[in-house]
C-alpha cells in the first residue's frame, strides 16, 4: 500500500472516531475537532459569535499564517470570519443563536495544510466516549 493511500484511510477513519479529544476541553477551553493534521478548537463567545483556534497535532500554537476557515449553521447562515491575534473570531447575523438545535460545519487550512470538513452539533457539548471496558468517560 503507498503513502498516500495510507493517509487517505487515515483520515477517513480519523473523521468517523472519537477519540481526537472530542471528550475533553481544548486548551482554550473550547470543544475539538481533529480535520487532518491539526486540530481545530471552537469556543463559544456570545450569542452569535465564535472564536476558532488552529492547533498543531499537540492541541499547541495556535496559528493563522496561511491559514484560511469557513464556517456554515445548518448548510445556511455563513459566518464573517476575521484573524485576530493567533485566532480567527466569527460572527453569524445577529438573528442566530448558537446556544440553540444545530450544525456547524468548519472547513479549515492551517499553515497550508488542509483539512477536511468537520461537524460540530449544537448546542456545544464533550462527547461520549467509549473506553471499551464498559465504562464511559
Amino acid at each position: 500500500m503507498n503513502l498516500s493511500a495510507c493517509a487517505s484511510i487515515f483520515f477517513l477513519i480519523s473523521s468517523f472516531a472519537c477519540a481526537h479529544g472530542e471528550d475533553k476541553f481544548g486548551p482554550n477551553g473550547g470543544y475539538v475537532r481533529m480535520p487532518g493534521a491539526f486540530h481545530t478548537e471552537i469556543t463559544p463567545f456570545g450569542k452569535n459569535k465564535l472564536k476558532v483556534f488552529l492547533l498543531d497535532i499537540q492541541w499547541k500554537n495556535p496559528s493563522v499564517v496561511k491559514s484560511d476557515l469557513n464556517v456554515t449553521l445548518n448548510n445556511k447562515a455563513k459566518a464573517k470570519c476575521e484573524i485576530k491575534e493567533n485566532y480567527y473570531l466569527c460572527a453569524f447575523p445577529a438573528s442566530v443563536d448558537l446556544s440553540k438545535k444545530g450544525e456547524l460545519k468548519v472547513l479549515a487550512q492551517r499553515e497550508d495544510q488542509k483539512g477536511i470538513e468537520v461537524l460540530y452539533p449544537l448546542p456545544f457539548k464533550l462527547e461520549v466516549v467509549d473506553d471499551g471496558h464498559g465504562k464511559q468517560k
